[in-house]
């Protein structure tokens, strides 16, 4: 056994005997010169053991004619060390970091952004996830640019981020692709910024006085995360003609002459756009293309053939506790969970499941919810999920202060009962909810009341009318996984 060796073993054995797994990791760069130890920043006093017990086998920073090694203390963010007496050695280095809160979106996403540019651009070859750690260039970058305030999670993504790229370069590997810029813009910041220009945007119908339905944001029309391409040139001019369209003086790119380039890129495959989930540790992804056939359906949930009867509503915890999930479950194999935050006031989330994917669905516009809701019956219909509008307080709950009222909130439960699992009475059911919101705004109090008073509203307003509407419900499950004519094709790694 090398030195190198005896370092990274010692170090793993005193992690091992100071019980410090969870808060300190050893990894390596490309050429396993350098021996990196990343620890929790709060346990710093327990991982500067692991000087020690280097000192005691090789001397660290040791110079002639020193008595006695002055131990180096870990500070700031890095603190590199030379173990050894002699030449070769062992060299090293002891980061930081500091635990965070949840892990934005727009963070998860700029991660896999990065890792495709590194595939797409640096020609880098992943074949293992453990490539994407020892790579010194790449997993510093992560680290310290992208998940700077996040580096706790860092690692809980580095899966994800191998089999997206795996499954990207398994179906388009090739020397020809890059990423998709126009502009000096990638594909999401270009349109990003064209839907919300006032003198363009794409508009999905033209009304008889000359006005536009537009899109109103990407994410309404487009799940895709990054775009790759071919041609970058030819791509750019036909989006140029697109984009030049007029029809009656109004400028910008009609909706369904759009999409039918893209699908027609896609399936020349000279264009692939990717929607980006986390994936489970171990599982095997896969790629998938959306809404580049006629039909604009799934084949996966058409195969199944679902009744209503398939459709089942596990929404018990409407009235239990303070969870703030409920279900519709297709079968076994699909769902949407209807939920929000059971600690701050926010709305309602309708989060597609796939069972035994890799990865989850997407979450289904809000905006696109609402309208789904009023394609019948749309005088009917008071929900429009802006928790605004609900009691955020005990006060507030048993006064006319918000927009509804106790009778309300009578008349839903009084509905929706029957479709729980294990009725509860309504004084009961109230009973619970002012018991939430006496709770004030903390985790699981009146934050979570504020969420199921929602959910109880959205069930009333859609069970009234589509408990027997299997269509309403597959439609709401498309919304979700975006599929449909609406949405931009693209490929789905999950």
């Amino acid at each position: 056994m090398g030195m190198r060796e005896e370092v990274i073993s010692i170090l793993e054995d005193s992690i091992d005997m100071y019980k410090l797994k969870e808060v300190a990791s050893i990894k390596f760069s490309p050429k396993e010169k350098v021996t990196y130890v990343d620890y929790l920043i709060s346990k710093k006093n327990d991982v500067e053991k692991l000087i020690g017990d280097l000192d005691e086998f090789f001397r660290v920073n040791y110079t002639p004619n020193q008595k006695k090694s002055k131990l180096p203390k870990l500070v700031g963010k890095t603190t590199r060390i030379k173990v050894g007496e002699k030449p070769p050695k062992s060299i090293v280095n002891f980061r930081s970091y500091t635990k965070s809160g949840k892990l934005p979106t727009e963070i998860q996403e700029w991660g896999s952004t990065f890792i495709f540019e590194m595939v797409l651009r640096k020609n880098k070859d992943f074949s293992k996830k453990e490539d994407i750690l020892n790579d010194e260039d790449t997993y510093n970058t992560l680290k310290n640019k992208i998940f700077y305030n996040y580096q706790d999670k860092l690692d809980n993504w580095i899966y994800t981020y191998f089999q997206q790229q795996k499954q990207f370069l398994k179906k388009y590997k090739s020397s020809e692709w890059d990423e998709f810029m126009y502009n000096n813009d990638s594909f999401v910041e270009f349109f990003s910024k064209y839907i919300t220009d006032r003198n363009t945007g794409i508009y999905t119908a033209v009304t008889e006085t000359g006005e536009k339905k537009r899109i109103k944001k990407y994410t309404e029309w487009n799940p895709a995360d990054i775009y790759a391409a071919k041609n970058m040139k030819g791509i750019k001019e036909e989006l140029d003609k697109i984009f030049r369209m007029e029809k009656n003086k109004i400028k910008g790119a009609p909706l369904s002459r759009l999409n039918a380039y893209l699908i027609s890129l896609l399936n020349k495959k000279e264009l692939v756009g990717i929607s980006l989930k986390q994936i489970k540790d171990n599982a095997k992804a896969v790629i998938e293309l959306r809404n580049t056939k006629t039909t604009f359906k799934d084949p996966h949930i058409e195969d199944k053939n679902f009744k209503m009867n398939d459709i089942k509503f596990k929404i018990d915890n409407v009235h239990l506790g303070s969870t703030v999930s409920t279900y519709i479950k297709f079968g076994t194999s699909f769902g949407i969970d209807v939920r929000s935050s059971s600690s701050g006031f926010e709305n309602l989330v309708f989060a597609t499941q796939i069972s035994g994917a890799a990865a989850q669905g997407g979450n289904a516009p809000v905006a696109f919810v609402n309208e789904l809701m009023r394609e019948k019956n749309a005088n009917q219909i008071n929900f429009v999920n802006d928790h605004n509008q609900y009691p955020e307080t005990a006060a507030e709950f048993v006064s006319k202060t918000s927009k509804y009222s106790m009778n309300d909130y009578s008349t839903w439960f009084k509905f929706v009962k029957k479709y729980f699992d294990k009725p509860p009475t309504e004084e009961k059911f109230m009973g619970n909810i002012s018991d939430l919101y006496r709770k004030g705004k903390v985790s699981g109090g009146a934050p979570a009341a504020q969420t199921k008073l929602m959910m109880l509203h959205f069930f009333y307003d859609t069970l009234r009318f589509h408990d027997k509407n299997k269509e309403f419900w597959l439609t709401m499950l498309y919304l979700g996984m975006k599929v449909g004519k609406r949405y931009a094709p693209h490929a789905k790694i999950y």
